[in-house]
């Protein structure tokens, strides 16, 4: 009984932070993110 409690609480847990992730306010960050091992100079901000 507290396995089918636990097992369904993380099957929760893990849709929801699948459905924050695809979230369309999220894409901007997500992108600078993957980038950031591409990018050959950093950001102006960055060189202090």
């Amino acid at each position: 009984m507290i396995s089918g409690i636990v097992t369904l609480l993380l099957l929760l847990l893990f849709v929801g932070i699948w459905a924050w992730a695809w979230l369309p306010r999220n894409r901007a960050g997500f992108d600078e993110a993957a980038r950031l091992a591409l990018d050959d100079a950093p950001a102006e901000e960055d060189r202090a």
